[in-house]
């Protein structure tokens, strides 16, 4: 299977802000970073949360266009972890360097944005993962995007998900239109997996 080429690498970066930037992002080779103010923000269920996930690893098994833009990055936080001096007392391990770099870079990676199509793509396939895991209901992905608008009309439209993740509101439309097309055999198997909330 495809997901074997992967070291699947998944982790959160926290913010010393409380309300700070509420984002996901897959770096190139499968390395999936979620924000605090996001997992503290939205209070994801179990299945929102394996939508986010499958979505970003969607990006990652369709290698958007992004990775272009962050290997350039990478490149300078290899550089810049080697030579990292942070002014405090503590001598960082070179993991611990690219970490901290990360942390502050999270401004940055967040605003690196996909197209409509990317979205589309890594929504399809979030929706099969979860679809094929026989646990979660694909409907999760719309409860999750449900969230994010939410926050996002909550906070005046000056979240960074929509910024970098666009056209929600016709994602959402679309994914109901997908699981509207099911069978009805189909969505009663769904409906028995009750994993959306």
């Amino acid at each position: 299977r495809i997901l074997d080429d992967y070291v699947w690498d998944f982790g959160i970066l926290q913010e010393e802000k409380e309300d700070g930037t509420v984002n996901a992002f897959c770096l190139p080779g499968g390395i999936i970073r979620i924000t605090l103010p996001l997992l503290r923000q939205l209070q994801l269920t179990n299945g929102e949360l394996a939508a986010l996930i499958g979505h970003e690893m969607g990006h990652a098994l369709h290698r958007h266009a992004q990775a272009r833009k962050l290997q350039q990055r990478v490149v300078e936080y290899v550089l810049q972890a080697i030579l990292y001096d942070d002014k405090d007392d503590d001598q960082e391990s070179f993991g611990q360097a690219v970490g901290e770099l990360l942390i502050q870079s999270v401004d940055w990676l967040g605003k690196q944005s996909f197209s409509r199509r990317d979205e589309y793509q890594a929504d399809e396939t979030s929706w099969d993962l979860l679809y094929h895991s026989q646990r979660y209901d694909p409907r999760a992905l719309q409860s999750l995007l449900t969230k994010l608008w939410n926050l996002h009309n909550k906070q005046g439209g000056r979240t960074s998900w929509d910024s970098t993740h666009p056209g929600t509101l016709d994602r959402i439309d679309f994914l109901n239109d997908k699981y509207q097309s099911l069978t009805n055999s189909e969505k009663r198997t769904l409906q028995r997996r009750n994993t959306i909330s």
